[in-house]
């Protein structure tokens, strides 16, 4: 079920997907690498993308630490909820993950498929991100070509590394993660292409269908 889905969350899990969570599907720019020891500002009176994924992880790590164990997990999960929401665009990540089908969509199946999908992936993320530890992840350099910036991290977990790049696009003020690459698979393309695949075959109802399944999946499990 979402085959897709099961598949790169796996990955996150290995990987230790992080706020960082811790992010265009748009190409053709020319980003030049900015090394972390030599970060002049993003754009005058913004915030740069690098140090608030920075921040989003530090907290992520430090909820994790202090408050441990099963009998804290909903605690901790509503905690970390607050952190990651104002990094990360669900909105734009859901928008994106549907593709061309979003066009095709009414008003009302947009809105049920943003709750949905947005839920879903807030809550399995959550769920992959609890064992984090300090000096699990490394900050590496970020690039930036107002409005978008892509901040580059490496995980490091049981001896083996692998590279995470979190996608963001400077709007209302703020820096907002809308994608994540993952050992150079996009997280959003993989899903656009799996549920491309669903809709194909069982109609849009039916992706809904097959999501909300997931999202109960998840909820039993937590």
């Amino acid at each position: 079920m979402i085959r897709g889905m099961g598949i790169m969350l796996n990955r996150c899990v290995r990987s230790f997907l992080v706020v960082a969570v811790s992010f265009i599907a748009i190409s053709g720019i020319g980003l030049a690498a900015v090394q972390a020891e030599d970060k002049p500002a993003a754009q005058p009176n913004f915030s740069r993308p690098y140090d608030d994924v920075k921040m989003t992880i530090d907290e992520v790590i430090r909820i994790a630490q202090t408050m441990p164990g099963d009998s804290n997990t909903r605690a901790r999960r509503d905690k970390l909820r607050e952190v990651i929401n104002p990094r990360f665009d669900f909105d734009e990540m859901a928008k994106r993950s549907l593709g061309a089908q979003w066009k095709k969509c009414t008003p009302e199946e947009q809105k049920q498929f943003v709750d949905v999908f947005s839920s879903l992936l807030a809550k399995t993320y959550l769920s992959r991100i609890e064992t984090v530890k300090p000096g699990m992840v490394k900050m590496d350099n970020e690039s930036v070509e107002y409005p978008k910036a892509i901040v580059r991290t490496t995980v490091i977990n049981r001896g083996d590394e692998f590279p995470i790049e979190y996608k963001l696009l400077h709007e209302d003020g703020s820096w907002r993660v809308y994608d994540v690459v993952i050992e150079n698979i996009g997280l959003i393309a993989n899903y656009r292409n799996e549920f491309a695949g669903i809709i194909r075959k069982d109609s849009f109802p039916g992706l809904i269908r097959k999501l909300k399944e997931k999202a109960d999946t998840e909820k039993s499990g937590a």
